[in-house]
C-alpha cells in the first residue's frame, strides 16, 4: 500500500491518481509540471511601442578609394571619349582598339553591378531608362502626327482663302453688272467656303487637343509623384459669414408717433347750462 501511494499522486484538478513523474493527467489532461517550467502565454500589444530604426551596412571592396563597378564605368567612358577623338583625327585603327576595350570594360561593369549583393540600382536604372525612352518615343510620335495634321489643315485653309478671294471678285463683278443670278451663286459659294473653314478650324483644335492628351499620358510614367496635402478652406466654415440675429423691421410710423394720444377734451360750461345743486 505504501509503495502504491509513493508511486502515485493525485491530480489537483480532477483528483485522479497519476504516476509520480507524469507531466499531464491522463484523465483531464491538466499539466502537472511546476509553474516555473511551464510555457508562459504572454499577450502581445496591439501596436508597437515606437519606431525601431533599422540600419544596414554592406562592406564592399575598393580600388584606390572607388568601388570596382564605378571604376570600370569611369575607365570605359574615358576610353570611349578617347576613341571618338581618334576617329575624329582619322586614326581609325587605334580608335577601333580603344572602342573594343571600352565595350569590354562596360560589359564587365554590367556583370559586376549585376552580381553585387543587395543591389537593385542597375535593374531599376534600366527600367527607368526604358520608361523614359518609351515616353520620349510616344511624345515624338504624338507631336509629329499633330504637326502633320496641322500642316495639312493649314494648307487646306490657304486654298479656301484663295478661293474666297476669287469668289469675292466674282461677287463684285456681278454686283457691278447688276447680275442677280451671278451674285447669288457667288454668295452661295462664299457660304460653303465659310462652312468648310469652320469645320477645318474645329478639326484642327480637336487634333491639337488629342495630341496634348497623348503627350500627357506619355509623360505620366516618368513624372515624379507629387503629394498634395488638402488645404483648409479660406476662410474656415462658420467664420466668413457668422450667424447674425434676425432683423425685425421697425413699424412705420413708430407706435405712438403716427397718432399720439391726446388728453381728453372737457367741454366748457355755457351760461345757459343748468347748474347742479348738491
Amino acid at each position: 500500500m505504501s509503495a502504491s501511494q509513493a508511486a502515485t499522486d493525485l491530480c489537483p484538478h480532477c483528483g485522479s491518481e497519476v504516476p509520480s513523474r507524469a507531466r499531464f493527467c491522463p484523465e483531464c489532461g491538466t499539466s502537472l509540471e511546476p509553474a516555473a517550467h511551464r510555457t508562459q502565454i504572454v499577450q502581445l500589444p496591439n501596436e508597437d511601442t515606437g519606431a525601431v530604426p533599422i540600419t544596414m551596412q554592406v562592406a564592399e571592396p575598393r580600388w584606390f578609394g572607388v568601388t570596382p563597378p564605378t571604376l570600370l564605368l569611369g575607365v570605359s567612358a574615358a576610353l570611349l571619349v578617347l576613341a571618338i577623338v581618334l576617329f575624329a583625327t582619322r586614326h581609325w585603327p587605334y580608335g577601333l582598339i580603344l572602342l573594343g576595350l571600352a565595350a569590354l570594360l562596360l560589359a564587365a561593369f554590367m556583370e559586376a553591378a549585376r552580381r553585387r549583393p543587395h543591389s537593385h540600382t542597375t535593374p531599376r536604372a534600366g527600367t527607368e531608362v526604358k520608361e523614359k525612352a518609351r515616353s520620349a518615343w510616344e511624345e515624338w510620335r504624338a507631336r509629329s502626327f499633330a504637326a502633320g495634321e496641322a500642316r495639312r489643315i493649314q494648307s487646306e485653309l490657304l486654298l479656301i482663302e484663295s478661293e474666297r478671294n476669287r469668289q469675292l471678285g466674282f461677287l463684285g463683278a456681278a454686283a457691278h453688272r447688276h447680275d442677280s443670278t451671278g451674285e447669288a451663286a457667288a454668295r452661295s459659294a462664299l457660304g460653303e467656303l465659310d462652312a468648310r473653314e469652320t469645320a477645318l478650324q474645329a478639326r484642327l483644335e480637336e487634333q491639337l487637343a488629342l495630341a496634348g492628351e497623348r503627350i500627357r499620358k506619355a509623360k505620366l510614367p516618368v513624372q515624379d509623384t507629387m503629394m498634395v496635402l488638402p488645404s483648409e478652406p479660406s476662410p474656415p466654415p462658420g467664420e466668413a459669414t457668422p450667424p447674425q440675429p434676425a432683423v425685425v423691421p421697425e413699424p412705420y410710423p413708430p407706435p405712438d408717433e403716427g397718432n399720439p394720444p391726446e388728453p381728453a377734451r372737457i367741454p366748457e360750461p355755457t351760461p345757459d347750462a343748468p347748474r347742479r345743486e348738491d
